[in-house]
């Protein structure tokens, strides 16, 4: 199936399924946790990674994006106008990565070289998004669920026009990181989203989904146009998902979310070091 042995379906549904967990569990895991293991487990390159885990991040948030458009917890007009920052940066990158990778052909030093560089920068960002986690959790516990608005929120949402440039700047950062990496669709857009329009729990996880869920599509699109990605592998994953989220989900209102989140980063940050010691075997 898939074009798989049966013991590599397996993996990659088993995979999929745990990935799927920690996300149920703690809203935390997606591209953080995909890129790994895809590099890692599976062996792929990294371009071909994250063109496969933005397939499989766009999959696995569809479904959230529709729940949460329902329940009124997306902020339009801040997602529109990330988006119209976001968009241009997400395609020129990603299609940047995938010229890079035609041009230099799959079997010189130089395409080893430049997948392993990108492999680096991609753990380097994985990292960074840890940071930012443990900070936005830091803030939770001194604040509660909803944070205090800073000052700067309120300087930026007093005025519509401040307001749309400032989501239209921070949406060409996170373009581009979901353009070369596949990572910050939660770890990177949720902290922006509280601490520059101080907005709240609800609102964020249903806003950063939303925008998080066109540029998984749109990166998935250039990526599947340059042949840098592994379809079977991203439903096969998916499919797992289908199984782990509901599990993890159920589990998480019995289980401390806080102390859970921290043994999620635990993991991711364990993931992203054995990239970097990887690459340095190169």
């Amino acid at each position: 199936m898939f074009g798989f042995e049966i013991p590599e379906l397996i993996l990659r549904l088993v995979a999929g399924t745990f990935i799927g967990f920690c996300i149920g569990l703690t809203g935390v895991g997606g591209g953080v946790l995909v890129i790994p293991t895809l590099t890692l487990l599976f062996k792929l390159p990294a371009s071909t990674a994250v063109g496969t885990a933005s397939l499989y991040s766009f999959i696995t948030k569809v479904s959230a994006t529709f729940h949460h458009y329902k329940l009124k917890t997306v902020d339009t007009m801040t997602a529109t106008w990330f988006l119209v920052g976001a968009i241009p940066t997400n395609i020129a990158v990603a299609a940047g990565i995938n010229a890079a990778v035609h041009r230099l052909g799959s079997e010189s030093e130089a395409i080893v070289g430049f997948q392993n560089q990108l492999k680096l920068f991609i753990a380097t960002v994985i990292i960074a998004s840890c940071v930012l986690l443990v900070i936005n959790m830091i803030r939770g516990l001194r604040n509660g669920a909803d944070a205090e608005v800073t000052g700067l929120a309120k300087a930026v949402t007093s005025s519509t026009a401040r307001h749309r440039t400032t989501a239209a700047l921070l949406g060409t950062i996170v373009g581009a990181l979901i353009g070369s990496t596949s990572v910050g669709g939660g770890v990177i857009i949720v902290p922006m989203l509280i601490f520059f329009f101080g907005m709240t729990s609800s609102r964020t996880v249903g806003t950063s989904i939303l925008i998080a869920v066109v540029l998984t599509l749109v990166t998935s699109a250039v990526f599947l146009i340059g042949g840098e990605m592994d379809i079977a592998t991203a439903v096969c994953m998916a499919v797992g998902s289908l199984v782990g989220v509901p599990i993890g989900s159920r589990l998480s209102v019995k289980l401390p979310d806080r102390a859970l989140k921290v043994v999620v980063v635990a993991v991711i940050v364990t993931a992203a070091v054995l990239m970097l010691r990887g690459n340095s075997g190169h």
